[in-house]
């Protein structure tokens, strides 16, 4: 099986089955092991949401909120990251920072609108709601 594509960067199928590897290992509670596939992800593929989403998430699991908020953060500055940047709200609600919260959903929200993106719009929804 050919994990390289041509310039020897992965294969989209070796980037999908990293993540779903650390998705397993998520589901079954073994989150030191996704945490270090997910490290794996992000290494071989900045610019997949998916690595930095789910390392942020394994953090917050592990109540390691400031390295979550890092990690979303700094997926904006690499990725096109909204989903990261709805787990980032959802941390500064948290911190009590409501404005910045709403802040930063409004700017998904306006993104979703000009894609069209059902899909993430009602997960800008979804987490206005908790608050």
């Amino acid at each position: 099986m050919n994990t390289q594509d041509t310039l020897g960067q992965p294969s989209q199928g070796a980037i999908e089955a990293l993540y779903a590897t650390g998705h397993w290992l998520f589901t079954q509670q073994r989150v030191t092991d996704a945490q270090n596939v997910f490290r794996a992800l992000i290494h071989v593929a900045p610019h997949d949401e998916r690595g930095w989403l789910a390392l942020g998430a394994c953090h917050e699991l592990h109540g390691e909120h400031d390295i979550a908020f890092e990690l979303y953060d700094m997926a904006s500055g690499i990725a096109e990251a909204p989903r990261c940047s709805i787990a980032r709200a959802r941390i500064l609600r948290a911190r009590g920072l409501e404005r910045e919260a709403r802040q930063t959903l409004d700017e998904v929200a306006q993104f979703a609108a000009s894609l069209h993106d059902d899909e993430l719009r009602n997960l800008v929804d979804v987490e206005r709601r908790r608050s």
